[in-house]
């Protein structure tokens, strides 16, 4: 009985895929659906497309969407030149003296405290080693662009809603030059 309801599950998914762009009807009978009026009572189901996936919004970016297509890679290469443009900056600053070990400490524990915070149970976190960049990168924030920045990376593992720990997970805080304000905080993965 059960193989049966699967295999009429499996047809109707592969009719659906598998039809074409414009809108279907399909009818139900109980547990078995048909292109064609299957009974009297047959209730009458439309079936429409799925919308399609906008590759200019960068979120699409490098989807199996949107691969290979050409606003997205219009975008990609916008990406890169901004990218480029902060780093080309980055290059002609002169080098800078990394700040004192107080500085680099409390921003280590700045950067602890806001990461923490945007954790589901900031209690249970497991903080791993925290590290400075060696320098500025280019980091990029929506409402800024791109813009150069001083990063903290760091290891945590925190339980999620079901308290079960998630796994050790990369963080990060991207400071300005100046290393005062923490301009994002964020999970790598």
């Amino acid at each position: 009985m059960e193989n049966s309801m699967l295999l009429r599950i499996s047809v109707v998914l592969i009719s659906l895929v598998s039809a074409p762009v414009f809108a279907q009807t399909m009818y139900k009978c109980g547990n078995t659906f048909s292109q064609t009026p299957c009974a009297a009572d047959a209730q009458k189901i439309e079936v429409k497309p799925s919308t399609a996936v906008d590759c200019s919004n960068y979120q699409h970016i490098g989807t199996e969407a949107c691969r290979g297509k050409s606003s997205s890679s219009n975008i990609i290469k916008d990406i890169d030149a901004a990218r480029a443009k902060v780093q080309k900056q980055i290059d002609s600053m002169p080098p800078t003296l990394p700040p004192s070990a107080e500085v680099i400490e409390a921003n280590k524990k700045r950067c602890i405290a806001r990461i923490t915070a945007m954790l589901k149970d900031p209690e249970s976190a497991r903080i791993g080693e925290i590290t400075r960049s060696a320098g500025p990168a280019p980091d990029y924030q929506t409402n800024l662009g791109w813009f150069p920045s001083i990063t903290y990376a760091v290891t945590i593992n925190a339980k999620n809603s079901y308290g079960g720990y998630t796994g050790a997970k990369t963080w990060g805080c991207s400071f300005d030059l100046q290393e005062k304000e923490i301009i994002k905080a964020r999970s790598y993965e």
